[in-house]
């Protein structure tokens, strides 16, 4: 998320956001070769990151760079990357306008592209998932699987799509359900079930029923892989091949 701007600040780390470790050693580094707010001397309460207080310590450290959004967002260390990352941008920018002002627009669009063979060959890697084309595509994929819409998280309603199609729309899984219609069963109420206990309350007996047919369906999954695993060891040592040359009669 964050590689292609911290490759622009030359900070040739990998970086997690949610590793507080990580978080921690990149605002210090951003601090002593970017942003530089304070003085040398200044910074070494910011590089204790072993410190217990340490949380306050970044507090008073974004006050002081107008950090104008409420706890929340710091508690968000992704968002808090992100704004961190910005700033040092701006800075290194603000270091050499002069520089970056001397770049041509021609000879920006003259880069010798990266030949096809090292490009990523993944057409996933080419979608803009921030664009309003790929969030309405995403809408009517979920309103056909019946998913519930939160675009604040595109990376769990991806995850999400993909289980549901691995699991209802895969060659197997529709092996797997044409094979269940096939069979033949008896369609009860879950009410008709017993639980064997009394919770008290209603909502939460039947909740306990649907947690026991899936614990039931899982145990009858691995019935059916020990089965099938028993009989493939069967059909190598249980075929044995005799030799009569080598018999052998009395002593």
């Amino acid at each position: 998320m964050f590689k292609r701007k911290l490759s622009s600040l030359d900070y040739e780390k990998d970086y997690n956001p949610q590793d507080e470790t990580q978080f921690r050693q990149m605002v210090i580094w951003l601090e002593d070769m970017k942003i530089r707010l304070y003085p040398i001397d200044g910074r070494q309460s910011l590089r204790d990151i072993q410190n217990p207080r340490w949380e306050e310590i970044l507090y008073k450290y974004l006050q002081d760079l107008k950090f104008s959004y409420d706890n929340d967002v710091i508690k968000d260390r992704v968002a808090l990357s992100d704004w961190l990352i910005g700033i040092a941008v701006r800075f290194e920018y603000g270091d050499d306008v002069d520089k970056y002002k001397q770049i041509p627009s021609n000879k920006i669009n003259n880069q010798p592209k990266p030949d096809s063979v090292n490009q990523s060959e993944n057409p996933l890697e080419k979608i803009d998932y921030t664009s309003e084309e790929f969030k309405s595509g995403m809408l009517k994929l979920c309103e056909l699987l019946q998913i519930p819409t939160k675009f604040n998280d595109t990376t769990a309603i991806l995850r999400a799509v993909s289980k549901i199609i691995t699991t209802k729309l895969s060659k197997e899984a529709i092996d797997k359900s044409q094979i269940k219609e096939q069979a033949s069963g008896v369609n009860f109420s879950i009410e008709q079930m017993p639980l064997g206990f009394d919770t008290g309350d209603k909502i939460i007996n039947e909740a306990a029923k649907i947690l026991r047919l899936l614990y039931i369906q899982d145990l009858r999954t691995l019935q059916t892989k020990i089965n099938e695993t028993i009989v493939n060891v069967q059909s190598l040592v249980a075929d044995p091949r005799t030799d009569s040359k080598l018999g052998k009669i009395g002593w």
